[in-house]
């Protein structure tokens, strides 16, 4: 980020005496007294935990070049306070108005999963030709969002950025900072149904980032959606390329071939690409980077290189070998869609093998909770796994979709202790193991806990 103090007062409608510092250069923008530094523009946020305000006093000490705040700040004297009608929404105005100066080609990605890891191996992708900026990890709220176009150095060609939505009024928001040239629809499914009601709410939600597109309007949307497809059709001005897992009406189809192999469909070839992701349900994240990139003029081989180089975050379907385990680490979220196509590719590499599901509830269902984890259990036959861990309030509707046949096999666990506890008595000698459940569930502690176990095992010849 480039910008002088005076003109971010002025991009956030700031009021406040510089003391004579307007031209004074912003180094970075902080939410964190603790790692503020000289030069930076602090930010007073209101927290469910925690008040910024109350943090002004030892941001200013460690050298703040200014403080931002929505009330009176007694404790600042030296140091010039911008005063704002909200901190949030100013963060929010200074963000678009870097984005707007710096100028880069920006594409905002959206959908109820894969958002991230789409992103991820996309900007990989695209670093192949281009400059490219994304998201810090996955800061893609009305937060998150600004602070990352923030942390862009502003030579970039492209920014990727995610947005995630919990009800109807975010995606207009996230729209209004990031003001995107181009819109990546990824699918949609029943997630956040607490704020957005039901799958057509998500869609209608998901979709208002259309209405924010800059004059070039280009839209890529997955044809397999027909909420989507609806909601992008309604909006006749703009320019929509189709990509798909399955319709070959499409313009960009991706298929799978055998582990991590797949097969592009473009303009009657197929084309053989390798993927750093296995399973069939990664085919829509690899249509929609494929229709992107081919879009922006890269060509094939380039793209193909790109993806061999990409390394998944951790916590998104990470699969590692560890003595006689495959581990699938997707701990980091779930919803009834992400937690179906998990299992499916862990049902797949399993293949025979012993499988063990460790899962932890699905939040922000709203009144689709009780119904959405019976549907769970329904999916869990029991003849396809050896054992369920699970952590979590709905774990008796787990059992109710299963009809109580499962519960011989399926162990309750409290925490990190318990698991190990009951995993011991299970005396498994190996096969394959998945970790998923809600951020709630906290379902990484258990896939840490479950590697040192293993690594131990190994150190004392077990």
């Amino acid at each position: 980020m480039e910008m002088k103090l005076g003109e971010a007062a002025r991009a956030m409608q700031g009021q406040a005496d510089l003391k004579g510092l307007e031209r004074a250069p912003v180094s970075a923008v902080k939410t964190d007294s603790r790692r503020t530094g000289p030069g930076d523009l602090f930010f007073c946020l209101q927290g469910t935990r925690n008040d910024g305000h109350s943090f002004a006093r030892q941001a200013a000490d460690r050298g703040a070049l200014a403080i931002v705040a929505h009330r009176e700040l007694s404790t600042v004297q030296d140091t010039p306070v911008l005063m704002v009608d909200d901190t949030l929404k100013a963060l929010g105005r200074l963000g678009r108005h870097w984005r707007l100066k710096a100028g880069p080609k920006v594409l905002g990605i959206t959908g109820s999963a894969g958002k991230t890891t789409t992103k991820e191996i996309l900007a990989e992708v695209l670093k192949t030709r281009f400059k490219v900026g994304k998201n810090f990890q996955n800061w893609n709220n009305q937060l998150g969002l600004p602070l990352s176009l923030l942390m862009q150095r502003g030579n970039e060609d492209f920014w990727i950025m995610e947005l995630g939505i919990n009800n109807h009024t975010d995606m207009d928001e996230l729209g209004e900072i990031l003001h995107p040239d181009a819109a990546l629809i990824l699918n949609v499914g029943p997630c956040h149904l607490e704020g957005l009601g039901d799958v057509a709410g998500v869609a209608r939600a998901k979709s208002c980032i259309l209405d924010h597109l800059r004059a070039e309007r280009r839209a890529f949307i997955n044809l397999d959606y027909p909420d989507i497809k609806r909601e992008a059709e309604s909006r006749p001005d703009l320019n929509i390329t189709w990509f798909s897992s399955c319709d070959p009406e499409a313009a960009c189809r991706v298929s799978h071939s055998r582990d991590n192999w797949f097969i592009l469909h473009l303009n009657g070839r197929d084309i053989f690409f390798e993927a750093p992701v296995q399973g069939a349900h990664f085919c829509e994240n690899l249509a929609a980077i494929w229709a992107v990139a081919l879009a922006y003029g890269m060509h094939t081989e380039e793209i193909r290189a790109g993806l061999k180089k990409v390394t998944l975050p951790e916590q998104r379907m990470s699969i590692c070998r560890l003595g006689k385990w495959t581990i699938i680490d997707d701990s980091y979220n779930a919803n009834p869609m992400s937690m179906q196509a998990a299992l499916k590719t862990a049902r797949s590499l399993a293949s025979g093998e012993n499988l063990i599901l460790v899962l932890g509830d699905m939040a922000e269902l709203g009144q689709a909770e009780t119904r959405a984890h019976r549907d769970l259990g329904r999916s869990l036959c029991t003849e396809a796994f050896t054992a369920l861990f699970y952590r979590g309030e709905n774990l008796e509707h787990v059992l109710s979709g299963m009809n109580g046949t499962g519960s011989r096999k399926t162990h309750e666990i409290q925490d990190v202790s318990s698991f190990l506890s009951a995993w011991d008595k299970l005396g498994c000698p190996g096969g394959v193991i998945i970790f998923k459940g809600s951020r709630r569930a906290g379902m990484e502690n258990f896939v840490q806990a479950f590697k040192a176990s293993l690594k131990k095992d190994r150190e004392a010849g077990r």
